[in-house]
């Protein structure tokens, strides 16, 4: 045996695999081999609660585990979450070869891929080698989770020098270390040096990201065209030539790379994301609706069911209904709080929890219960800070709609000011998202002032139509809800009418009002219809 079996006695190991007879002769394995704390699987579902309650030394996983997750994206969860312990060894296995990753290190990659069918003895060394090569960069790794990267260089520099059986795996992560720090020209330069002495996949799409991320997009191009003619790289390919077309502003061109890496791997979520994203900023908000929806229905209760399709969702009927006629408002209102409602409570997260309590302020608000709202808000406070584009925007039309400019206009800042944390196709949509959603506000805010100004201006009619649109979207301004109330003491009672007066008088109760606003409003008590004021 290549490691005495009182090592592995002390190692705690999880396995996840579908296939019950499979499952039994792996574990089986592994017991031959010394292991004696071992937690078996049958899916990513099941893995997950043990990850979370759990450390574990290694992780083996059959690629294939039926209908949910396969072990690629279970680890590319566990990654994201921070689930993994850094010195915790991550392997795959399959009965037919698999691609690994073939840029991405840095965010974690797994430790080694066993084609099946295999021996006791060929899974030890396979084990054996992995903990070897992770314990030599063991202190990378450590700097890299605390995203220290400084140190990280530095034991690279170590390990490269050593020339050690390390070394190519440390240029990979000293590679990308430099393009998420920024230093894209040092990057690339490593990249070159690479590909000069051996022309790996892993180079030749690293030089590619480094001309898109210089904006040499020219070269970019042509050298990531090249590469998706390459089985081997056509998926990473075609990831970032959408990147590279959505930051160029060639909706077409995206979304037909978005469209080709679907065709080969449709639960993809970033490009499913990026699609969305694509026509979302090009303002085909229909077919963005269309897209949301098609998510919801086809991953509702799978492993890739995600919160952000039903919050999507949820806020574009909400636009919808803020901008749609009277007669359609409350139709479109439910559809976004039956979108809120559809969401699985396994998605529930703490994560989510915050988006989901400001969605829902923001339709109680239009529902007339503006004290819940206000409520509501007042909890942000206590909140972490929204990290999402999307989430900073609700917190920012919350707070506009109830009356607090200057809250609003401090979460306007964070959206003009927001960097994405990564530079990839993810980082490309939260970035051109931020910027859509600022502009858009922006916008708004000036038709808001329009309307307000043209309704007061105009007919009863005319002015009513004005000055209800402005309203819905800054109920609680009370010089807007005045001049709302004082059209309609110029038209007859309705029951229309009356629900949105009572809203209006509702509002005006949270607003803040000058001593002129009191003195117009004692005007206005004796001219409204008595049905308004009950």
């Amino acid at each position: 045996m290549i490691s005495q079996a009182s090592f592995y006695k002390s190692k705690r190991l999880l396995l996840v695999e579908d296939c019950e007879p499979v499952r039994a002769s792996i574990k089986g394995m592994l017991q031959q081999i010394g292991f004696e704390d071992i937690t078996a699987v049958a899916d990513a579902t099941q893995a997950m609660p043990w990850v979370k309650k759990d450390s574990f030394d290694f992780i083996l996983a059959d690629f294939d585990l039926g209908s949910g997750k396969d072990a690629s994206q279970f680890f590319a969860e566990l990654s994201q979450q921070g689930l993994m312990h850094v010195n915790c060894c991550f392997l795959m296995f399959s009965a037919e070869p698999r691609r690994m990753p073939v840029l991405g290190v840095l965010h974690g990659s797994p430790d080694g891929f066993i084609l099946k069918p295999f021996s006791y003895v060929e899974l030890e060394k396979r084990l054996t080698k992995a903990w070897s090569s992770r314990a030599k960069l063991l202190k990378v790794y450590s700097a890299l989770q605390r995203k220290d990267y400084e140190a990280a260089k530095l034991a690279l520099d170590k390990i490269i020098n050593a020339v050690n059986s390390s070394s190519l795996q440390a240029l990979r992560l000293m590679a990308e270390v430099l393009l998420a720090e920024g230093n894209f020209s040092a990057a690339g330069k490593l990249y070159e040096q690479v590909t000069q002495q051996r022309d790996f996949s892993w180079a030749r799409l690293g030089q590619a990201v480094t001309m898109l991320q210089l904006g040499e997009y020219q070269d970019a191009e042509t050298l990531l065209i090249t590469l998706s003619d390459l089985d081997d790289i056509r998926p990473e390919a075609l990831e970032w030539l959408a990147c590279l077309y959505l930051r160029q502003g060639q909706a077409e061109q995206t979304e037909k790379q978005l469209a080709e890496l679907l065709r080969m791997q449709n639960s993809h979520i970033s490009a499913h994301l990026a699609t969305a994203c694509s026509l979302q900023i090009h303002d085909k908000i229909d077919a963005c609706s269309k897209y949301w929806q098609k998510l919801i229905q086809q991953y509702r209760f799978s492993a890739f069911d995600r919160s952000d399709y039903y919050f999507a969702f949820a806020r574009l009927q909400l636009e919808q209904a803020l901008l749609a006629k009277p007669a359609d408002f409350s139709a479109l209102l439910k559809k976004s709080a039956d979108a809120l409602a559809m969401l699985p409570q396994k998605l529930t997260t703490e994560h989510a929890e915050p988006v989901i309590a400001v969605l829902r302020a923001r339709i109680s608000l239009l529902q007339g219960n503006i004290a819940d709202a206000r409520q509501q808000f007042s909890l942000l406070e206590s909140e972490a800070a929204a990290t999402e584009p999307a989430a900073i925007h609700d917190r920012a039309r919350l707070a506009f709609a109830l009356g607090d400019i200057k809250a609003a206009d401090n979460y306007m800042a964070q959206l003009k000011e927001f960097v994405p944390i990564t530079a990839n196709l993810t980082g490309e949509c939260q970035r051109l998202t931020a910027q859509y959603l600022y502009r858009q506000e922006q916008q708004r805010r000036a038709q808001i002032r329009q309307w307000s100004q043209a309704g007061i201006d105009h007919d009863a009619e005319q002015s009513l139509s004005m000055l209800r649109q402005a309203f819905v979207f800054m109920p609680c301004n009370a010089t807007l809800v005045l001049n709302l109330l004082q059209t309609l003491s110029q038209l007859p009672v309705s029951k229309p009418l009356l629900s949105l007066a009572k809203f209006a008088m509702t509002a005006l109760e949270f607003s803040h009002k000058t001593a002129s606003h009191q003195e117009r409003l004692a005007q206005l008590l004796t001219q409204l219809p008595d049905a308004y004021l009950e």
